[in-house]
């Protein structure tokens, strides 16, 4: 099977990530998949943002979930990767939907919560933006660092594939990969040993790697069935 390729938060080597203009220079160099990451405002808006702030990523700062969507939007998004990239707002998980059914373009959407968050409620959000986004032409993988999510998912949404995320995999997270039937484990290319492939393809689990940005400092490439990358097409 041939590896797949799957842009991380775009294509974030080159446009401000988890952006509308990081996604459609990932659907110009022809990929199938883009991860993302999702969690909710403080008007429970599902946005499409990696950090629990807007420090670093904006002009603003802030706790997403201490702000509504409508005081998200008065900050730039672009900027602060490049100047060229001034103006670019944040991206909803609504908008996102309708660009990756049009372009035909695969989600890995990463649900991204801490102690803050009420999970259900998180899960429930999604469940309702996914029953009303009418997908057509596109996959999604969902996945989360929180094992109190995926149970929630696999609860709430479990027609949906799930990916388990850890950055060193451990017996708990083996045991949540069969508990709750998951598609695949993604986890820290650095830190995945020939033991952890054998143990997982036994179990019929596909193995997705980040962040990869240098094949060549990756010793299990060919044994793996994706990786994330910054830069993907430097793998295409």
């Amino acid at each position: 099977m041939a590896l797949t390729i799957v842009g991380h938060r775009g294509v974030a080597a080159h446009y401000p990530e988890n952006t509308r203009v990081s996604i459609q220079a990932a659907i110009d160099l022809g990929l199938n998949w883009v991860e993302v990451d999702v969690q909710p405002t403080k008007d429970n808006i599902l946005v499409v943002c990696h950090d629990h702030t807007i420090n670093r990523c904006s002009d603003g700062r802030g706790r997403i979930d201490r702000h509504t969507f409508a005081e998200l939007t008065q900050h730039d998004f672009g900027y602060w990767f490049a100047p060229q990239f001034t103006g670019e707002p944040l991206l909803t998980l609504s908008e996102l939907l309708q660009m990756a059914n049009q372009h035909h373009l695969n989600l890995n959407i990463e649900v991204k919560v801490d102690r803050h968050h009420d999970v259900n409620l998180v899960v429930k959000l999604l469940k309702a933006q996914l029953a009303s986004a009418n997908l057509t032409h596109c996959k999604l993988l969902l996945s989360s660092f929180s094992h109190a999510i995926m149970r929630e998912l696999h609860q709430q949404l479990s027609n949906y594939p799930l990916g388990v995320l850890t950055s060193r995999i451990t017996r708990h997270d083996i045991a949540l990969l069969d508990e709750i039937d998951a598609f695949s484990c993604h986890t820290n290319y650095q830190r995945l040993r020939q033991q952890h492939v054998d143990k997982l393809k036994q179990t019929g689990r596909q193995i997705w790697c980040y962040t990869v940005n240098d094949g060549s400092d990756f010793p299990l490439l060919d044994q793996v069935d994706a990786i994330f990358s910054d830069d993907p097409a430097q793998f295409l």
